[in-house]
């Protein structure tokens, strides 16, 4: 049974998605309905979601930036985009930024379900690719052994500018844009296969490691890049950023996503564990080797810390300054960083309109690894502990004054009293009409 979220700021645009949807037989089991990308990520934190819909223009968080978020919580979550005629412009972002589809309103029924149907079915045969891939035994179609050979001398030694013409001609032009970063991927080849089972014998491992070669190249096909074999259960994925794609924190998360759908597929489809060293984002060819470094200068930490599985360069700061440091010193800073973060969160959790990046930015680490740290040192995901203060605050100010719950709602940073309503139930397991009553007198 699939439960369903649909995103749009027309409540009739959502009741009629809504009606089709109960009305097929798709096996829905439920539709939660969120008036802006707000309320919709409080839905994806507290309800096992399969599917999405959500309108692309919204205020405050449009459909692209809701997109990123659920993406950072869980990259399996199918989208699709629900879009105005003359927004097809933002329609081929949103499916490059890895949106399913996306419809046109009116939404006739019939192409309605036929999307869905659609969906689901490529995400069960998907499952079903990967997990009998095992017995992929070569690289991918476009990676000879030269090149991949050619790939390693490149990326561990000098480029000349003078060189770039004939390197990319070398690689058939498929990397001819200007911006570019890495991530070199480590893969745990101990157990794993379609029966999660121990890997004995190097022929499968072998066959292990080239069936998730496929499955990095299938979760990476709607970006250009390159993925090739370092050898020792190590993969470089090089991939190729548009001007639009690098500017601002969006890009970092867009990696990150990237590498999180990648983590997420292995695990998923072949039972392999990975960990993810992410570089920066650099202009030219002639940045590869730079790239490279980086990229396994964080696989390097992130080994050293078992418990996460993907690190941006920039969240470990400085190289020689942390190679100095001790356990007890790295875990010291770690809790300054959280602190710093729950003052953040105590003065700005009644803001409307606040995310994760604004939190992540008020301490300069991406959303990623900022939330891993918080989970780390706290025991509770951080939008958790966000929930968490507004829940509380706003049960106080249900007994202790005689506001009304529209601006209770918006003083803890709710749009919506109906969406604080259903959430302040979630959390504390009663309505609110019955929170004074059970106070008594």
């Amino acid at each position: 049974m699939v439960n369903v979220l649909i995103v749009d700021d027309e409540p009739m645009i959502c009741k009629g998605v809504a009606a089709i949807l109960k009305q097929s037989k798709l096996g829905i089991n439920e539709v939660f309905i969120a008036n802006n990308g707000f309320e919709a990520l409080d839905f994806i934190h507290l309800e096992k979601i399969d599917l999405v819909f959500t309108d692309i223009q919204m205020d405050q968080m449009n459909g692209i930036e809701l997109m990123e978020n659920i993406f950072t919580h869980d990259p399996s979550i199918p989208v699709v985009i629900l879009s105005a005629h003359g927004e097809f412009e933002y329609a081929q972002k949103a499916i490059r930024f890895g949106a399913k589809e996306y419809l046109v309103k009116p939404i006739t029924p019939p192409h309605l379900i036929s999307v869905v149907s659609k969906i689901l079915k490529d995400k069960e045969e998907k499952g079903q690719r990967f997990s009998q891939g095992d017995g992929v035994r070569s690289l991918p179609t476009h990676m000879s052994h030269e090149i991949n050979y050619y790939l390693n001398e490149l990326v561990t030694s000098t480029i000349q500018p003078s060189e770039v013409a004939s390197i990319l001609e070398q690689l058939d032009h498929r990397m001819n844009g200007t911006h570019y970063s890495m991530m070199t991927i480590k893969l745990a080849l101990e157990r794993g296969g379609r029966n999660d089972e121990e890997i004995m014998s190097l022929k499968d491992r072998s066959l292990l490691k080239y069936a998730a070669m496929n499955v990095v190249e299938e979760t990476a096909a709607q970006w250009q890049h390159l993925l090739f074999d370092n050898h020792h259960s190590r993969f470089t994925l090089l991939l190729q950023l548009t001007e639009e794609e690098k500017r601002g924190s969006s890009s970092v998360n867009q990696l990150q996503m990237i590498a999180q759908m990648i983590h997420t597929n292995l695990q998923r489809y072949l039972h392999v564990k990975s960990q993810f060293g992410i570089s920066r984002i650099r202009e030219g060819v002639t940045a590869w080797p730079v790239l490279y470094r980086e990229a396994m200068e964080s696989l390097a930490y992130c080994e050293k810390h078992q418990d996460h599985y993907m690190l941006y360069i920039e969240d470990i700061g400085d190289g020689t300054n942390r190679a100095n440091m001790t356990e007890t010193q790295v875990d010291e800073a770690n809790h300054r960083i959280v602190y710093e973060t729950k003052l953040y969160i105590e003065q700005h959790f009644r803001l409307k309109g606040l995310k994760l990046q604004d939190i992540a930015d008020s301490v300069h680490l991406s959303p990623n690894y900022l939330s891993y740290l918080f989970k780390k040192v706290m025991g509770i995901n951080l939008w958790d502990y966000v929930t968490k203060l507004r829940m509380e605050e706003g049960k106080r100010l249900i007994l202790t004054t005689d506001k009304r719950r529209y601006e209770i709602s918006e003083d803890i940073g709710y749009e919506s009293p109906e969406h604080f309503s259903k959430l302040f139930k979630k959390h504390f397991g009663m309505n609110i009409s019955d929170v004074k009553q059970t106070a008594g007198p």
